[in-house]
């Protein structure tokens, strides 16, 4: 039998996503503190792979899904905890991301969105 390989192209990257950093500064009273700085604007590919529900007080439902996202690895070179990306006005928490090892120069991110309630203008 022969392995099956989700196949990774320029073309599926149809996704237009911002991804913001944590950027270390200084407040008035000359404390470290951070603020998330976008650093640049990539095409990817996001594809949902798994979600839950569980309901919140006041009739409240909260949604939590999870994202496989590709992108080229010099799109972003640095995975770093903390970091995010944006698209369509969603925000999307990186969890974890490492290499695809038999595609040279993709990169695979596994990332949360988390909805409260009703899922903003898509």
């Amino acid at each position: 039998m022969e392995a099956t390989t989700t196949m990774v192209s320029a073309s599926g990257l149809r996704a237009r996503i911002t991804i913001y950093r944590r950027k270390e500064t200084e407040n008035e009273l000359e404390e470290k503190t951070f603020t998330y700085q976008p650093e640049r604007t990539v095409w990817a590919e996001i594809v949902p792979t798994s979600g839950r529900t569980a309901p919140l007080e006041g009739a409240v439902e909260r949604a939590e899904i999870t994202h496989r996202v590709r992108l080229r690895i010099s799109a972003c070179p640095v995975i770093e905890r903390g970091m995010y990306f944006t698209f369509r006005r969603q925000r999307y928490d990186v969890l974890y991301g490492y290499p695809i090892y038999n595609r040279r120069g993709w990169l695979e991110l596994y990332c949360r969105l988390v909805v409260e309630d009703s899922v903003p203008g898509i």
